[in-house]
């Protein structure tokens, strides 16, 4: 089984299902020492409980890794397809289910291209009218770069966003190395 990679098409539901499947999992294991626990000893007194209170450490970090994500979806498989289909830029460029995570919380965008010392980036909450430039200085505040300076636009309609990364020259050998580097930091940004 491929490991969908930062970036990728169906990033969030793996990364979803995997700390789904990671709370169930430690979720099965807190209730069997706890009940195993009662069942032979009667209370819960006995020092057996300490893998109880072990396990539950990381359940709770693991379980707010999945809340903090589930209210984000991904593109549908049509207009995923849409978007990478009618792209005729380097594959490397484009990216899809990103995160961008700051102290004060997490934003998330369906879609993203780096190119060219820009990014372009395809936001389709419901609440991005009223909220489109702090979707833009959501990615500022959290890349902070003195080295670089590049521009970053947002678009809450797929047609405009495809219209506009289809119309973004290839870039010379600085800007690749300026769009790398943007990359990074944005992966590095989020979850």
């Amino acid at each position: 089984m491929n490991k969908v990679q930062k970036g990728e098409y169906g990033y969030l539901k793996a990364y979803k299902m995997s700390k789904l499947l990671l709370c169930t999992v430690l979720a099965f294991m807190l209730a069997v020492v706890v009940i195993g626990t009662i069942i032979m000893y009667g209370d819960t007194s006995r020092v057996i409980i300490v893998f109880a209170i072990l396990l539950s450490l990381p359940l709770a970090k693991i379980l707010i890794a999945y809340l903090i994500v589930i209210k984000f979806n991904s593109l549908t498989f049509d207009e995923h397809a849409k978007i990478a289909n009618t792209y005729r830029g380097n594959d490397k460029c484009l990216m899809f289910d990103m995160t961008v995570s700051q102290y004060e919380g997490i934003k998330f965008y369906q879609s993203m291209l780096i190119k060219n010392g820009k990014i372009y980036a395809l936001v389709t909450n419901k609440d991005y009218k009223e909220k489109s430039k702090e979707y833009e200085k959501w990615i500022t505040d959290a890349i902070v770069s003195d080295k670089y300076k590049y521009k970053i636009t947002v678009f809450d309609n797929i047609d405009e966003y495809i219209k506009k990364i289809n119309s973004v020259s290839e870039p010379n050998d600085n800007n690749k190395l300026i769009d790398k580097h943007i990359r990074e930091e944005i992966l590095s940004a989020g979850v």
